[in-house]
């Protein structure tokens, strides 16, 4: 199947449009062929290439479909091709080995969804993460891709969308109702079997994929008098959907991502799992820790339960920002705790975001204009990362960018090997210019932007704004242009400079 899959990405490559075959292999051509294996597990260990494989990298949510979850107000779309390529480029920057992005194998019950409505399947959906999967083969990155995840215009989350199909009204029938059971069943086989458009590949048969991840901590949805009383047939079902992967998909990792372990650790010893994850969050230690506090410790202390059952500990989501660790010291213990347990192989924070295709950045997910539930909710403003930073009802732009350089060097350090230099941006795009205004498409890795004005009549460029302008800043506006005639101003022309956390200066882009 490897040599298959090779030989598959081979051969798509030529029949790419040639702008998207420029682009991407214009910042990924040295990565070629370095997920073109699968990434295996030997006992507590991943591997690949023969080599133990460790890593750090974010999770991107909406690789496959925008606005679907966590809790979105804005309505679905997907993603350009401009964003998918931005964040997996910055991702790729910072360091990352993988990434895991819920809505590539997870959409159910929108019209823009994978799966609208039960045994519906929609090929727009798969378009899109056909995209995702081959510009984060052409980066060398691999993907973790959940099966049922979040999803806020559902009553019961992306799970629960197949026991509302059921008629049922109870969350744990999704793990122990046979007509449930197979209606999930179907979407994974739908997702496994499904060819990408671009590679020609089965998703089952594509080494970017590291793992298929069962669900997005389902198993808090069936917490209950059942499950204390008897939790037997709510942990066979970690097995029946292990089972019914490998019965399609004989190359990839299976991940369990139920929680199940942490209230039982019976969990453990399902047959099929290679990989058992958790999620750490200790903003939300208040309604879910369950009167434990999440510590540095708590990693380390999870990991030995998982490799101690013989299987794989990953961290795959955790906190970066002040909410979950006040200080960058604290956040700086728990990266060490992870980068010095051998036991861990792999963790992820949450989540990643991107430019936007015009100017500035995406908006800020699950946004709220409440500074307190901002704090205690469930909202963008504390968890969503911009690279180069941004000033949000939680985090300063300072602190998210100082904070973002700390998982950058993190996620080197887990793949052993010390932070390199920043690369040098690409050169910015001027997408809008009017009288006195320009702005943007940002770079990725960029910090700083500086811009400069040719006038009228004048062979010299003069810089204006010297490293002063962010991707939050833009349309930039030229205060020494007011008072000028607007025949001047109009005839004014701008172009840009990016440059990277160490002070390299990109290329100016295109005048306008």
């Amino acid at each position: 199947m490897e040599r298959i899959a090779r030989l598959g990405y081979k051969l798509a490559l030529p029949c790419l449009g040639l702008m998207t075959a420029i682009a991407i292999s214009r910042s990924c051509a040295a990565q070629a062929g370095v997920n073109d294996e699968f990434v295996k597990r030997d006992g507590t260990k991943l591997m690949l290439g023969g080599k133990e494989f460790r890593y750090s990298g974010p999770n991107i949510e909406w690789l496959g479909i925008e606005n679907y979850g966590p809790d979105e107000g804005m309505g679905p779309r997907y993603p350009s091709h401009f964003e998918v390529d931005d964040a997996l480029d910055t991702a790729k920057m910072m360091g990352a080995r993988v990434v895991r992005s819920q809505t590539l194998g997870d959409s159910v019950g929108c019209s823009l969804c994978i799966e609208p409505r039960e045994g519906v399947f929609n090929p727009q959906a798969f378009k899109a993460v056909d995209y995702a999967l081959m510009a984060a083969h052409e980066r060398g990155l691999h993907l973790i891709i959940t099966l049922a995840g979040d999803c806020s215009y559902c009553k019961m989350s992306g799970g629960g969308e197949y026991v509302i199909w059921s008629g049922k009204h109870d969350f744990g029938q999704f793990f122990t109702d046979p007509r449930i059971i197979a209606s999930f069943e179907a979407h994974i086989r739908a997702v496994l079997n499904h060819r990408n458009i671009y590679t020609g590949i089965a998703y089952k048969d594509d080494p970017t994929i590291m793992a298929w991840e069962n669900c997005n901590v389902c198993g808090l949805g069936a917490l209950g008098p059942d499950f204390a009383e008897n939790p037997e047939p709510y942990l066979r079902w970690i097995d029946t959907i292990g089972s019914f992967i490998k019965s399609i998909d004989k190359n990839h990792l299976y991940e369990d991502n139920s929680g199940f372990f942490l209230f039982d650790p019976k969990a453990l010893d399902a047959k099929t799992t290679d990989i058992v994850t958790a999620e750490y969050y200790p903003h939300w230690d208040a309604l879910f820790g369950f009167g434990q506090k999440t510590t540095a410790q708590t990693f380390v202390k999870h990991a030995a339960m998982v490799t101690g059952r013989g299987k794989v500990y990953v961290a795959n989501e955790f906190g970066w920002d002040v909410t979950d660790w006040p200080a960058r010291a604290d956040l700086e213990t728990v990266l060490k705790a992870l980068e010095s347990d051998p036991e861990i192989s792999g963790d992820g924070y949450w989540a990643l975001q991107a430019h936007a295709p015009k100017f500035g950045w995406q908006p800020i997910p699950a946004p709220t204009a409440s500074a307190a539930y901002a704090r205690w909710g469930e909202s963008g403003e504390w968890w969503s990362l911009f690279y180069g930073g941004v000033n949000t009802l939680i985090n300063s732009a300072q602190n998210m960018q100082a904070r973002a350089e700390l998982l950058r060097t993190h996620a080197f350090a887990m793949a052993g090997l010390p932070a390199p230099p920043h690369p040098v941006p690409a050169a910015p795009v001027i997408t809008f210019k009017r009288i006195g205004l320009v702005a943007w498409r940002g770079s990725a890795g960029a910090v700083a932007y500086s811009v400069q004005r040719l006038d009228p009549g004048s062979s010299q460029w003069k810089t204006i704004c010297d490293k002063c302008a962010t991707d939050a800043d833009t349309p930039w506006v030229d205060a020494s242009a007011r008072g000028k005639p607007l025949a001047v101003l109009s005839a004014t022309r701008y172009r840009v400079i990016a440059y990277n956390a160490d002070g390299k200066a990109s290329e100016a882009s295109a005048a306008q």
